[in-house]
């Protein structure tokens, strides 16, 4: 399709910014809006795309041709109500998404964990791929989205609303199954349909390359095209790892040393997966290793803040038991230190369904400070709240209840000791908490604390 006047509502989010950058780069006149000002807006207007906050009726030019909407946006906003009242077509990202695919040979990497870092591995481990990232990445400059000149585009796939199913790629990983999104899935068997349905719809030439989680597995059997097998049983490629480094092995015993500068084996699955897909596209195991070693992260995925007061602050989007576990564990591989663990339940649904589990996983951090749930797009439940989580923390880990970020700022200053790693969790806007954290750390605030806003010592 021709390259036209577009408008994206939610433009500043994670997808959707990347979404607008590339759509900039390939000659579409771009404009967006969001409720408030945010780094992704100013990196946009810098590419010519015309960002601005406040949602209304004319913010929609009139020779827009299509709006492009955030699944964040309510169906009542005054611009998708322009929109309709004008029939201009109302395309979901992962429709525009698709539509941008189109000419270029399309990967898409899906699952329920890992999908942002493994893209961006992808995407480096390619050279010279197009990507479209739900995460900030180094390409595309304050975005997740960057235009490569050669024919491969990587796109990361959102089960979270079936969305993946809009895309037509001629390749496809998918690193894991897992249940994430309770108010769209009633089941676990409902995600791995949807994921069986994704599968089975990649062409028979393309390939399908599937990481060692067993669901992953058993939905990889829908695949008309060949499958590849990255860790667990009988695999193509694995991920041996080593004394601070990896070694990608083949089936037929090639080998390649694996050089990661983000920490955890899950990454070392991740690159893995990346490099079996690259391999695949013709890229040598050796060279994407080697591109890998580059790999500096993404936002909001280990991300380092900044150390004041003797004291480590890293923020992480982690959410799910199964991430908050993995981020811990890579947590400790980075040291000595006690951690500090600060998470933010995200979304009632999920709290509600997850509650013990995310107490659970927390147990692994020495200290745990819960806060109140990050409702996002939801209304509260009765009954759900940071409590349950708080409450599900093991016995013998202390943990503190905090009913705002303010009251979460002062448990963790309470608790964080030089030499300490502070580790700030969840999808929500913990991740604000870091800049706050650093900025008293270092003016050495940490002796002068207040419990406020509702916190509790729920030490036990």
């Amino acid at each position: 399709m021709r390259p036209r006047p577009i408008h994206l509502v939610g433009v500043g989010g994670a997808g959707m910014s990347g979404l607008a950058r590339l759509a900039a780069d390939a000659g579409y006149r771009v404009s967006g809006t969001d409720r408030e000002e945010g780094p992704a807006l100013a990196a946009l207007r810098a590419v010519g795309v015309a960002a601005r906050t406040g949602h209304s009726a004319d913010m929609v030019a009139a020779d827009v041709e299509a709006l492009v909407v955030s699944t964040a946006v309510p169906d009542d906003n005054p611009e998708v109500a322009e929109g309709r009242r004008r029939g201009l077509p109302l395309l979901r990202r992962a429709d525009f998404l698709d539509e941008l695919m189109a000419g270029r040979r399309g990967i898409a990497v899906a699952g329920a964990h890992g999908k942002s870092t493994t893209s961006a591995m992808l995407a480096l481990a390619l050279g010279d791929a197009t990507a479209c990232v739900g995460a900030t990445t180094d390409a595309g400059s304050g975005t997740g989205g960057a235009w490569g000149s050669g024919p491969w585009f990587v796109a990361e796939a959102d089960e979270s609303d079936r969305s993946l199913l809009s895309l037509h790629p001629e390749a496809a990983v998918l690193l894991n199954v897992d249940h994430d999104h309770h108010a769209t899935f009633a089941s676990i068997d409902e995600v791995e349909e949807v994921f069986r349905d994704f599968i089975g719809r990649l062409p028979p030439d393309g390939v399908l390359v599937v990481g060692p989680d067993a669901r992953a597995r058993r939905c990889s059997e829908a695949a008309r095209c060949p499958v590849l097998a990255v860790g667990g049983p009988d695999p193509d490629l694995a991920a041996e790892p080593g004394d601070g480094v990896a070694t990608l092995v083949g089936r037929d015993g090639r080998r390649a040393v694996l050089r990661l500068a983000v920490p955890g084996r899950h990454n070392q699955h991740n690159a893995a997966c990346a490099a079996a897909m690259a391999e695949w596209c013709g890229v040598p195991l050796s060279v994407s290793a080697e591109r890998l070693a580059a790999f500096a992260g993404v936002s909001r995925r280990f991300e380092y803040r900044g150390e004041a007061g003797g004291v480590r602050v890293v923020d992480d989007y982690a959410h799910h038991p199964a991430e908050v576990s993995a981020t811990l564990a890579a947590a400790r591989e980075t040291g000595p230190s006690r951690i500090i663990a600060v998470f933010q339940p995200h979304l009632y649904s999920r709290t509600r369904e997850m509650g013990s589990q995310l107490g659970a996983s927390l147990g692994a951090a020495d200290a745990v400070v819960v806060t109140e749930v990050y409702a996002a797009r939801e209304d509260p439940m009765p009954g759900v709240s940071g409590h349950v989580v708080a409450e599900a923390v093991p016995s013998e880990v202390p943990v503190r209840f905090a009913a705002s970020l303010s009251a979460a700022a002062d448990a963790a200053l309470e608790l964080a000791q030089p030499g300490d790693l502070v580790l700030t969790l969840g999808a929500g806007d913990i991740t604000l908490l870091g800049q706050e954290l650093l900025t008293r750390l270092g003016k050495g605030s940490s002796d002068d604390h207040r419990d406020h806003g509702g916190a509790r010592d729920a030490s036990r």
